[in-house]
Parts: structure tokens; C-alpha cells; sequence
């Protein structure tokens, strides 16, 4: 068992090797089907799978265009970024756009159009209109010099950037999983911390270990974000070690913030940021729809040690469970937050395609609701379109 957040962050990569095998394993039914959603009524939303064996497909955007912007490799080997054609003669296929590259999360800016991207070295890059490629920052040199105030294991230089998204004016936003921050970039060069996510103390009684105390302070661990119908920032986290399910939050940054502190127990003195919704599971990615709903795109509904015991062991062994499916949440506007009853249903919301994705990647929502999601995250991989 990891008991390390910035341990469980660096192991993706390993994690990912043993995760390739588990996911290339689960049935094909898996793909298709019915079944009842987080609030036990019967729910006939399923995962129509749209292309297969994309690598390490973690990175999903929306063209001007309406197509579908798939970055691969995050986790693999490099391989060229795809557009997946949503009309025209070419509709349902993949076109390759781009030399093999490794990205982690690619956006669109809906300034211009040009395509933004954070690399698996972690860089963040910007191909410009002509389609040269801009090195626009080193992130873990801005990193170094911008220690993590609340690291609780003595490297606060520590940099994994995680999730991307492109603000209206055309700078692009990032979350550091490592740093614990959302950082504005602009397209030449110019780098501001805009809001900082603290530690949050949790229980540990879910892990099963007598030696731990009853309580931790977690990281926040932010993995995502998107720009909500408001213009706010939104951001997801996983939530570090104990990895407990149910912590994870959504924050809300204003546009304009500018050094906010994201925290459940000190408010910020900037007023930039405030929670938006509490109670998920190790989010992946968000995204919202014309309407104001809220998708969280989750790991597992048992979190991140729930997903570790579905993998082999570094030992080769067999894994101690079957890898547990991806969850999508489907939050009404104005939930405070999604609610795991103990009769196992759900409040503010449903769940969508219940149990037909594993090993999440990103999710979109076009201007018309449709939806649209990548699993297989860590090595061999789809793109689905959730049918609701």
C-alpha cells in the first residue's frame, strides 16, 4: 500500500504498465448496456465506444469545429495527437495531426483556436497558428522556484502538472498535482500563481491500519480543470494519502484571482476561491454542460487504494481484486455536493453508464450536451460518447 501522495503521483508511470494488462482484460461487454445509477433507479445511459487502442489517451478537447481532439501518451510511449471526425466524409474516423509527441492534457483556446498542451517531460507548449511549436514554460523550473507551502513530505518543489484548460482571453491554466496550485500562463512566457489548495484533515479508519492515528492532513492533490458557465475557474482533486473516498472537493477560482488560498478550514483572504461541491472520490477530470451541470469523471467509487488492488503487483502478482470501473457523476447545478447514502443510493445527481469505464481519462460536453469521455487511460485505450 502507497501511503505517499507525491509516491502514488510518481508511480503512474509504473502503475500504468500493470494497469495496461487489467484494463486490456475486461470484457468487451463492458462497453455497452444498462444498468442502475448512483440513486438506485434504473438509469439507461451507456458508453457507445467511438474508436479503440488509442495510447494512453488521456488528454480529450473540443475543436471550433465540433470535432474531438484526442492527446495521447501520457502515460506510454509518444504517439500523434488524433482528431476524431464528428461530420463531414471523414465522420467516425481518426486523423493523426501531429508528429508522435507524449502529452498529458491538451485544450483548445477559444480565442484563437490554437491548440495548448502540457508534455510528458511537463512542459506546457503552444502550437501556433502556423503550427509551430512554442516551449512556453518549464514547469517544474517555475516550480522550483515556487515552493509548495503546505507539502507535508519535505519537497515542495515538487512538480506533476496534471489538467489544462484555456481562459477567454487566451492564457492558458494549469493544476500541478505536486504543487498544489493553478498557474496562469500567458502566450509569451509570463507565469502567475493564481490560488494555492491547502491540506485537509481526514479520517483513516477506512484504510485498516492500527498503526495510523485517527486522523491525517491530506493533500489536495488538484487534477483538473475547466472553465464553468460563470467564467470561474473550476478545479477537481484526488486527494492525497489516506486517500479516503468522499473527500475530494470542486473549487470555484474567479477569473481574476491572483494568490487565492483554497481551504475548508481558513477562509480565503483574497476572496477569490470558495468550495463549489464536496463529497467526490479521486476526480480525474470535470467538465460542465450549457445548462450548468456539473460531470466528475472519478477513478473508482472506493478511490485510489480501491484501484491499486485491482492492478498486479510490482511482483508480478496476480492483483488481490478486479479492477473496479471509472465513475461518472452527473451534479444538478447548485449541488452542494454528491452524497453517498448508506443505502447506497445518491443525492444532487446520477450516475451515468454505470460500470462500463475503467481507468478514466477526460471527458467533454459539447454546446448541445452530448458528452463524451476517454477510459483505458494508462495504456490501451477509447473514446466513448455517453448516450443518455
Amino acid at each position: 500500500m502507497q501511503r505517499s501522495t507525491r509516491g502514488w503521483r510518481r508511480a503512474t508511470s509504473a502503475i500504468g504498465a500493470a494497469a495496461v494488462i487489467a484494463v486490456a482484460a475486461m470484457p468487451a461487454a463492458a462497453a455497452a448496456g444498462s444498468g442502475s445509477n448512483g440513486s438506485g433507479r434504473h438509469d439507461r445511459s451507456w458508453a457507445k465506444v467511438l474508436a479503440e487502442g488509442l495510447n494512453s489517451p488521456k488528454g480529450l478537447a473540443l475543436a471550433p469545429d465540433r470535432n474531438l481532439v484526442i492527446a495521447q501518451g501520457a502515460f506510454g510511449p509518444p504517439d500523434p495527437v488524433l482528431v476524431y471526425a464528428r461530420s463531414g466524409p471523414n465522420r467516425g474516423t481518426t486523423t493523426p495531426v501531429t508528429d508522435p509527441l507524449g502529452l498529458v492534457d491538451v485544450a483548445i483556446s477559444p480565442l484563437d483556436g490554437t491548440g495548448w498542451a502540457i508534455s510528458s517531460d511537463l512542459h506546457l507548449l503552444h502550437q501556433l497558428a502556423d503550427g509551430t511549436i512554442d516551449d512556453v514554460l518549464d514547469i517544474p523550473a517555475y516550480q522550483a522556484g515556487d515552493i509548495d507551502p503546505t507539502d507535508t513530505e519535505g519537497n515542495g518543489a515538487d512538480s506533476n502538472p496534471y489538467g489544462l484548460t484555456v481562459a477567454k482571453n487566451g492564457d492558458a491554466v494549469f493544476v500541478d498535482a505536486a504543487n498544489n496550485d493553478l498557474v496562469r500562463v500567458t502566450p509569451d512566457h509570463v507565469a502567475t500563481t493564481i490560488a494555492r489548495f491547502d491540506v485537509e484533515v481526514v479520517a483513516t479508519d477506512h484504510v485498516g491500519d492500527p498503526t495510523l492515528p485517527p486522523e491525517l492532513p491530506a493533500e489536495a492533490v488538484p487534477t483538473t480543470v475547466t472553465i464553468g458557465p460563470d467564467g470561474s475557474f473550476y478545479v477537481g482533486e484526488l486527494k492525497g494519502f489516506p486517500f479516503r473516498p468522499g473527500s475530494s472537493n470542486v473549487w470555484r477560482i474567479k477569473p481574476w484571482a491572483d494568490g487565492a488560498t483554497c481551504s475548508t478550514s481558513t477562509p480565503d483572504p483574497t476572496h477569490a476561491c470558495r468550495l463549489y461541491s464536496s463529497g467526490f472520490t479521486a476526480i480525474q477530470d470535470i467538465a460542465f454542460d450549457r445548462w450548468g451541470r456539473l460531470y466528475v469523471y472519478e477513478l473508482a467509487e472506493g478511490g485510489v487504494l480501491a484501484f491499486e488492488a485491482g492492478l498486479p503487483g510490482e511482483d508480478g502478482s496476480a492483483p488481490a481484486a478486479p479492477l473496479p470501473p471509472a465513475v461518472l457523476l452527473q451534479v444538478q447545478p447548485h449541488g452542494w455536493g454528491w452524497h453517498r447514502r448508506g443505502d447506497g443510493g445518491c443525492d444532487q445527481g446520477r450516475e451515468l453508464a454505470r460500470g462500463q469505464l475503467f481507468a478514466p481519462g477526460g471527458i467533454v460536453v459539447d454546446r448541445h450536451g452530448s458528452i463524451f469521455v476517454t477510459d483505458g487511460v494508462f495504456g490501451n485505450g477509447r473514446l466513448l460518447k455517453i448516450v443518455t
